[in-house]
């Protein structure tokens, strides 16, 4: 039971940390007036969001791959082992090392990701 309470007291106290302190509405003549800005600055911006999301999804592409490429190793070790009778063992090799070199790609396109989205270089 006293395991109880402090999880929920703990819950609510981190609970309550999340809440804003004071909540406005926007007055609706705010709203008409910063409209056209808000139009200018999209149709000034929208070429580069657009690029940004491109190369956003390019670049989550490339860390599921590496994921999945994690995947290699298990592979290439049941390759190389139960495979070997049957010719399966140059595969499996490759499939081994690609599965080592996976965790090393993952934290590259990983590491690579915020540079893609923010599209801070030509990065294809």
């Amino acid at each position: 039971m006293k395991r109880w309470t402090r999880l929920a007291a703990v819950l609510a106290v981190c609970g309550m940390l999340g809440l804003p302190a004071e909540v406005r509405a926007f007055d609706p003549m705010t709203m008409s007036s910063a409209a056209p800005q808000a139009l200018e600055l999209a149709t000034l911006w929208s070429p580069h969001a657009i690029n940004a999301m491109q190369s956003g999804g390019l670049g989550f592409v490339n860390v599921g791959q590496a994921m999945l490429n994690i995947l290699k190793l298990p592979l290439g070790l049941l390759q190389c082992t139960l495979g070997y009778p049957f010719g399966m063992a140059e595969s499996g090799v490759n499939n081994c090392v690609g599965g080592v070199a996976a965790p090393f790609e993952l934290v590259y396109h990983t590491l690579l990701l915020p540079v893609r989205i923010l599209s801070l270089g030509a990065v294809r």
